[in-house]
């Protein structure tokens, strides 16, 4: 009796060691949460050594492409910070989501109570109350959600993050405040949203802060909208040397993920809010204000390849979506690049047009100018809806007391020797013509207008049909971006 009781003891042992044993092994195979940072610069435009730029050096986002996928096509939906940052928070439009200008906003720094209702700084513009934004679907799915360098997403409400700090452009301090976030995230999956300073002018505070990122000034390439002067060069030796330094930030950010074992489950996408801060460009419809730097790396996603498929910002909350996981909501007007991401396919479905937008800087109606921009990969086409009206540069692409902008007195004073770049500017300040259309694959500065010639007759029609069919599609019934409606409470 008692060896047979020994003998079922020993075979509820072994059954019970094997369990546990079982238990042990499925635990180890539990996969980390995934993670997402959107690394994202300011004014940056398609400038990066692995795109080919010359004269600088990128060596953390050319090691994250090498890792991930880098995208030659890669455009924001609007020339200015807060409407790019709301297309890219709401995955729409800003004619559609209401959020068309920049907008008052609270400062990070600020306390708790200024990003909710009762903020002394509330713009009258912002997104529609209905829209769900992507921090609001993410807190709502348990993610611990932080934002660095600055806000300017209206209402601030709907922008709920759980963690803030206004760190500009310090690489070591990047670091510091990226690992606290991770600490405060604890054992919650986390979306960190790093803006980046750089290269936002003030450029000479950046190069004065940190001057070994300031590249030879005879070494760089000047676009070919801007007029190759030496007054011009000393002003894009600043910008380059502040891409430099933004790309050192990002660095710091990838090495406090790699040090603290989360490289592995984190998905990294790093890209621009918009184009680089010269005229022509930032504020403005043109290729230069629209093109952003876009590399994608992370579990998942296909190393070391370059993507010409034509993607939009409005891609970037459906993506993030789709990698975690998350519904994505009917309103988004994007789509995920996943499938791009993974190596399924090699361009988005059904898209064969990027299409932009502009429609004003600043509340100022003399800044109000609006565009709408629809581009096939090489052609280029704009429509300027109020062409007969004047424009008024915003102040930091014209202003040189406070803002340290020396390109654009520096065009005005290349008169005789660049008329060309001269009278572009000139141009874009008194009134463009209703329609513009340009070869960007010959004429990447976008130096002469081809819409009224008639062996491109045929190219205009298609795009211009397309534009109106995306406008209407997209409910884009506003010439005038005084009568877009903004922060409306129901659809």
């Amino acid at each position: 009796m008692i060896h047979r009781f020994l003998k079922m003891l020993m075979i509820l042992f072994v059954f019970v060691s094997f369990s546990c044993k079982e238990k042990v092994v499925k635990n180890t195979d539990v996969k980390k949460p995934l993670n997402v940072v959107l690394v994202l610069t300011d004014d940056q435009g398609g400038h990066l050594s692995a795109l080919g730029t010359k004269g600088i050096n990128t060596p953390n986002a050319d090691s994250l492409a090498k890792n991930g996928v880098m995208f030659t096509n890669a455009f924001a939906v609007v020339p200015s910070c807060s409407p790019s940052r709301g297309s890219i928070m709401t995955g729409m439009y800003p004619h559609a989501n209401g959020h068309w200008r920049n907008t008052f906003t609270p400062k990070l720094s600020e306390g708790d109570k200024e990003f909710t209702r009762e903020s002394s700084t509330i713009d009258k513009v912002g997104v529609h109350e209905y829209i769900q934004t992507l921090p609001e679907l993410l807190h709502e799915n348990g993610y611990f959600t932080a934002i660095t360098q600055k806000f300017h997403m209206s209402p601030p409400w709907k922008f709920p993050y759980s963690s803030r700090n206004a760190i500009q452009n310090n690489p070591k301090e990047f670091k510091n405040v990226i690992s606290s976030f991770i600490d405060e995230a604890g054992d919650q999956p986390f979306f960190f949203q790093a803006n980046i300073a750089p290269p936002h002018r003030n450029l000479d505070t950046h190069m004065e802060e940190f001057p070994e990122f300031l590249p030879n000034k005879d070494s760089i390439v000047v676009p070919e909208y801007l007029p190759d002067t030496a007054a011009m060069r000393e002003d894009l030796a600043k910008y380059y040397g502040s891409v430099q330094l933004a790309d050192a930030c990002t660095g710091s950010i990838i090495e406090i993920l790699r040090e603290k074992g989360l490289l592995e489950n984190t998905l990294i996408i790093f890209t621009s809010d918009q184009g680089e801060p010269y005229q022509r460009a930032k504020a403005s419809p043109y290729y230069a204000g629209l093109h952003v730097p876009y590399i994608a790396s992370g579990p998942g996603v296909e190393k070391n390849k370059v993507s010409n498929a034509l993607i939009s910002h409005i891609d970037i909350m459906p993506t993030v979506l789709d990698y975690l996981n998350i519904d994505i909501p009917e309103t988004v007007q994007g789509n995920s690049l996943i499938p791009i991401f993974s190596g399924t396919t090699d361009k988005v479905s059904n898209r064969n047009y990027v299409f932009g937008e502009h429609n004003s800087h600043g509340p100022n109606r003399a800044e109000h100018y609006p565009s709408r921009v629809i581009f096939d990969g090489r052609f280029y086409y704009i429509q300027n809806l109020m062409h007969d009206k004047t424009y008024e540069l915003p102040a930091d692409l014209m202003v040189e007391d406070g803002w340290g902008n020396g390109s654009y007195q520096a065009t005005l004073d290349a008169k005789e020797s660049h008329s060309t770049q001269y009278k572009l500017l000139k141009q874009l300040e008194s009134g463009r013509p209703f329609e513009e259309l340009y070869d960007i694959e010959n004429d990447p500065g976008q130096l002469v207008n081809l819409a009224g010639k008639k062996q491109y007759s045929e190219v205009k029609r298609k795009l211009k049909k397309a534009l109106e069919k995306w406008r209407v599609e997209t409910g884009d019934l506003a010439d005038d971006p005084l009568e877009i409606k903004t922060r409306q409470t129901k659809e």
